[in-house]
C-alpha cells in the first residue's frame, strides 16, 4: 500500500474485518482476525476496531518518508489483537 492517507483511513475504519493485513498481504491474519470476531460475537472486533483507530491516527501522523521505510510486518503486528 503506497498512499499512506488511504491505509490510515481504511485502517481506523476497518479493522475491526482485518482489510489493513489484507491489504499488506497477510492473507491469513486477515481471515483470523474475521474469524475470531465471528467466534467471539465481535468481542475482538471491537478491541480490534479500538486498535484499529490508535494505529491508524499514528499512520495518519507519520512524515511520507517514514511511512514509505515502515515494515509491512510492524505495521500488521501494530493493527491486529487476536492474531
Amino acid at each position: 500500500m503506497d498512499n499512506k492517507i488511504t491505509f490510515g483511513v481504511l485502517t481506523i475504519i476497518f479493522n475491526c474485518i482485518g482489510l489493513p493485513s489484507f491489504l499488506l498481504g497477510n492473507v491469513k491474519k486477515g481471515v483470523l482476525t474475521i474469524v475470531s470476531g465471528v467466534i467471539t460475537f465481535s468481542v475482538v472486533a471491537i478491541i480490534n476496531e479500538i486498535k484499529g483507530i490508535i494505529a491508524g491516527i499514528k499512520i495518519l501522523k507519520m512524515t511520507d518518508e517514514e511511512f514509505a521505510a515502515a515494515n509491512k510486518a510492524d505495521l500488521v503486528n501494530a493493527i491486529a489483537f487476536f492474531c
